[in-house]
């Protein structure tokens, strides 16, 4: 189950990675390390990595993503997260019964600020997406195409399908 989540986490963010949210307006320049969330993670993959653009476009770029930056580091949405799971951990390692109650309560205040930080990533993606053209979103998408591929071939790779004959006995 967790290779599960897991793989889908890096299909969810290979596709949010593609799709133009970039951790780097041009490769080598960390805006937000890991904190952002785009790509597979390990992997270093950046959607804008081997995309030819023009000093207009990585200017356009790097000020959308200094913006979505600035809007991330005024938002703390992490010091939120920390809070919200050390709050769970104390539910969860405190005697007595479980206060389900409360921890469903803080999953749900979990849940709205991943579903906030993800519409804020995908309206960064979006107003990258209107500043590339037809040509470098067909080159974004070939690789992504690359990148599922891969993913099919690992996960077959970790989990490969019985063999029809594996339970019988030879002649």
């Amino acid at each position: 189950m967790k290779i599960k989540k897991t793989l889908l986490a890096a299909i969810v963010a290979a596709g949010v990675s593609v799709a133009g949210v970039s951790a780097h307006a041009e490769p080598g320049n960390g805006f937000y390390g890991n904190g952002f969330g785009p790509g597979i993670p390990g992997a270093g993959l950046n959607a804008l990595d081997g995309i030819d653009l023009t000093k207009k476009q990585r200017k356009q770029i790097q000020t959308i993503l200094q913006e979505a930056h600035r809007q991330d580091q005024d938002q703390d949405l992490r010091g939120d997260f920390d809070k919200i799971h050390r709050q769970i951990e104390d539910a969860l390692t405190s005697p007595g019964p479980v206060d389900k109650d409360k921890v469903a309560t803080l999953q749900q205040e979990m849940a709205t600020l991943r579903a906030q930080r993800e519409s804020q990533h995908l309206e960064t993606a979006s107003r990258i997406h209107d500043v590339l053209t037809t040509d470098q979103l067909a080159q974004i998408h070939a690789r992504q195409v690359k990148i599922h591929d891969l993913l099919d071939q690992l996960h077959a790779v970790e989990h490969p399908a019985p063999a029809a004959d594996a339970g019988k006995s030879g002649k």
